[in-house]
């Protein structure tokens, strides 16, 4: 009897000892290994802007088409100005759209090479598409701010605005996109990993070639 009761406290603190050296449950776990992106809130602030700006465009196109149909129905005189207004904002909505899409990483892409390989594959895949947008679109860039300075002489018929504010949201949007590819391409180098979906992304299209048997 007595030995028992030696045995009892000592059998309580091994079990107490077991029970505290447990592993960490799979949320502990996937909360100290998640760790913010670099530069995640910079591409946070710019997507913001670029998605606020971007609404502020199709806000204006609304309202001016709305405004051009009450103008030609009502009074039977439409505007003169409404539909360049409207092409103008269109303009530089699909591009400033086209730099926060990239951002997200949601522009269609066709998936036949990346999940047949193993991380290193993905990973160097994923680089190499980066710099290949962001040469691309610093290359347009480039090549096309001379014919922008040129158009600059021109005038639209209704507004009067020169043409450089029509081409220039073409190199606003890829000036747009070639920064976002690059800090796309700082921060897989700098956690050494492809970039991981948002969990907003709910749809997503990957298509990939089976083979027949």
């Amino acid at each position: 009897m007595n030995a028992e009761n030696d045995t009892g406290p000592e059998n309580q603190e091994a079990d107490e000892v077991s029970i505290d050296s447990s592993p960490p449950t799979s949320d502990e776990s996937e909360s100290t290994s998640e760790k913010p992106l670099p530069l995640a809130s910079c591409v946070r602030w710019m997507v913001l802007g670029e998605k606020t700006v971007a609404s502020l465009f199709l806000l204006v196109i609304v309202s001016t088409m709305a405004a051009q149909v009450f103008a030609r129905y009502v009074f039977g005189a439409p505007f003169q100005w409404s539909e360049e207004v409207a092409r103008l904002a269109l303009i530089w909505m699909t591009f400033i759209s086209a730099a926060f899409v990239m951002a997200e990483r949601r522009h269609i892409a066709v998936d036949m090479i990346s999940v047949r390989l193993g991380d290193r594959g993905k990973l160097f895949i994923e680089c190499m598409s980066y710099v290949i947008v962001a040469v691309t679109c610093l290359l347009l860039l480039i090549g096309g701010a001379s014919f922008v300075w040129y158009v600059g002489k021109v005038a639209s018929p209704a507004l009067g605005v020169p043409k450089s504010w029509w081409y220039g949201a073409g190199m606003m949007g890829l000036l747009l996109m070639a920064v976002h590819s690059l800090v796309n391409l700082f921060q897989v180098w700098m956690t050494g990993k492809p970039i991981p979906l948002e969990n907003h992304v709910e749809e997503a299209f990957q298509l990939e070639m089976e083979q027949s048997e």
